[in-house]
């Protein structure tokens, strides 16, 4: 009598196969040509990935927690890098290059463009409640000269501004104010001239698809205690979710160009 053989489907192409030439694979039963096709070994922890969750590149296979604990990305040149290869200009600065953008860096001679972790004291201006600026640029270069002359403008007067390296950038840098009062950001901090400026060197914000504006506000002014401080944030974050698309401005292009 015959033994009777019997055939399995494969979970992605549907073909008939011996149970013995098919391989299980996240719940599934998968051929040699699909386990080939949609499926990969990560080349760190040797565990098999589906091949459109690789975070790694297309000669380097890497599942998500491989990408996350033993890699990171060089922030000028975007390069995947093993952690233990990254190299900083500083220890105070945890921006991470490749060997070669790392020399270029190191060749560069940057004293108006600080690195990331750059925090001076803070100098307080006006009364009241305290707002910091973060207006990241981009586009028109991390040219220290052209940082010198944004800060010239923007310190007239008085310390009001300092410059930074950022990574998420591609080819620029953001300004950074000490804390001053809504009316004093308005009336005597000089934004209009340091937008003109950093406009006429090629520079773009929002619309550089890389660069956000970040406000800082002070703690004080959210509540008299921790609990409340912690609740007005809630309720800020709340009001912001739920009103999302009201919040944004039809035509901003139009409204900068009015406004300079």
């Amino acid at each position: 009598m015959t033994e009777k053989i019997i055939k399995i489907k494969c979970g992605k192409c549907d073909g008939e196969f011996k149970k013995g030439e098919l391989t299980q694979f996240d719940g599934m039963l998968l051929c040699p040509d699909c386990l080939m096709a949609y499926t990969a070994i990560c080349d760190c922890c040797g565990n098999r990935i589906w091949l459109d969750e690789n975070h790694g590149t297309d000669t380097l296979t890497l599942c998500e927690y491989c990408r996350d604990t033993y890699y990171c990305t060089c922030a000028d040149c975007h390069t995947l890098i093993q952690l233990d290869d990254a190299r900083y200009l500083n220890s105070n600065d945890d921006t991470p290059y490749c060997n070669s953008c790392y020399d270029d860096r190191e060749d560069e001679d940057f004293t108006y463009i600080h690195p990331y972790s750059h925090k001076p004291a803070p100098i307080f201006y006006g009364e009241g409640i305290y707002y910091g600026v973060e207006l990241e640029l981009d586009g028109g270069g991390m040219i220290d000269d052209n940082a010198y002359k944004l800060q010239y403008i923007g310190n007239s007067g008085n310390e009001h501004i300092y410059i930074k390296q950022d990574g998420s950038l591609d080819d620029g840098f953001e300004i950074v104010t000490h804390p001053m009062s809504l009316d004093y950001h308005i009336n005597h901090m000089p934004w209009l001239a340091v937008l003109r400026k950093a406009i006429q060197f090629g520079y773009q914000s929002h619309q550089a698809g890389t660069c956000g504006l970040h406000c800082h506000i002070s703690r004080d002014a959210l509540g008299e205690d921790i609990y409340t401080q912690e609740k007005t944030i809630s309720n800020i974050l709340f009001f912001i979710e739920k009103n999302w698309d009201h919040m944004l401005l039809p035509d901003l292009t139009t409204t900068l160009k009015t406004l300079l």
